[in-house]
């Protein structure tokens, strides 16, 4: 080639050269960051697992448990939660505290997951606690327990531990989105099982996520959960899950009432609050007439100075809360919660768009904490 003509086969061979030198830097420089990105992920996996270390040597079996009346979240989170402990090298077992709902048991069934047993007594035995850190939700003898560890969703509540524990609460939708994140923090693989049971328990705490308790978190759990279950339709798993958290047949009343039931203080007063879902109006307001005639008798067994019924319909784009009122110290309160965005029907409190035990409990709080005390 004529060098007056083009630049000529050195100069040719010199700027490949240099572009060569460019790519090989280039791609030295991806490796590098690759390299960088996972010793920083490595070191992350590592400080997240300190935690574990501040325990000490655990050899004992780790029984991991929800609250009273056992909820989808409770009983998943248990599982989850136990089987990451395992993998983490550790004994743990999951366990409830009562019978669990058809919702539930819908799930696990899904999940091909057995019924955890049912703790009688915790007194003694080593504890992780999940969806909850409140002595009257919790096991019997929990007093009496070594807690290492809490996962909740909620406020905190008047458990204490003795010895070092980890306390991990977020203001989330659901207690399954934390254990998820701690497998994610951890650098623990999850099976499609435990990813079927996660998922389910989001989609039933968050109502879909139509919660007024849904964050960003709960959302990509979702989605993450989804992909590793499998699972293409989440909507369509939870309209399947939902008809059987409908179906009270076979339950009594009190059942009803008692299968979702959580027991507060505020001000002074102990009060209980049964969670009950519907489909449409027609069978909220039957619940509701249903709820009203045995609170009463709840009231007493239970030694509450109130009792509210919360029935709830969450599905599709209809949310509706009823609040009945068990006695007349509970409808003053929820009178005076709710003045002006309830309707009251001469039964229930009726109140759009509906929300969360958590946000009734709060505003309920607020209300009882400005009375005098005795």
């Amino acid at each position: 080639m004529n060098k007056e003509n083009g630049i000529g086969t050195k100069g040719i061979l010199i700027i490949l050269a240099v572009a060569a030198g460019f790519c090989a830097c280039f791609w030295l420089g991806r490796l590098s960051l690759q390299e960088e990105y996972r010793r920083e992920r490595e070191l992350n996996i590592t400080l997240a697992r300190s935690d574990l270390q501040g325990l000490g040597e655990i050899k004992e079996t780790i029984y991991v448990t929800g609250h009273r009346n056992p909820d989808t979240d409770t009983v998943a989170c248990a599982i989850a939660y136990a089987d990451l402990l395992n993998k983490l090298g550790y004994d743990a077992v999951p366990v409830v505290q009562g019978p669990i709902s058809k919702e539930t048991a819908w799930l696990l069934e899904q999940a091909g997951v057995p019924i955890p047993e049912i703790m009688t007594d915790a007194a003694g035995k080593m504890m992780v606690l999940v969806d909850h850190s409140e002595v009257l939700h919790s096991a019997e003898g929990i007093q009496d327990a070594r807690i290492i560890s809490i996962i909740d969703h909620h406020g905190t509540g008047d458990i204490t531990a003795r010895d070092a524990m980890i306390y991990d609460a977020r203001p989330i939708g659901a207690a399954a989105t934390i254990v998820w994140l701690r497998y994610r923090n951890y650098g623990v693989d999850y099976d499609k099982k435990i990813a079927t049971l996660l998922l389910g328990a989001i989609l039933s705490d968050t109502s879909n996520r139509k919660s007024d308790a849904t964050t960003e978190a709960d959302l990509e759990a979702i989605q993450s959960l989804s992909r590793f279950a499998g699972i293409t339709d989440p909507n369509g798993f939870y309209q399947e899950m939902t008809k059987a958290k409908y179906d009270y047949s076979g339950f009594s009343d009190e059942e009803i009432y008692l299968g979702d039931s959580k027991q507060y203080e505020g001000g002074s007063l102990k009060y209980s609050i049964g969670c009950v879902s519907a489909y449409d109006e027609e069978a909220a307001k039957d619940l509701c007439q249903r709820m009203k005639q045995i609170m009463p008798e709840i009231q007493k067994k239970t030694g509450m100075d109130m009792t509210i019924a919360q029935i709830s319909i969450f599905h599709d784009d209809i949310s509706i809360t009823y609040l009945v009122p068990g006695n007349e110290i509970a409808d003053e309160v929820i009178r005076t919660a709710y003045e002006k965005e309830a309707e009251f029907d001469g039964t229930a409190y009726i109140i759009e768009p509906g929300f969360s035990r958590k946000k009734l409990v709060a505003a309920l709080n607020d209300v009882l904490e400005s009375y005098p005390k005795e």
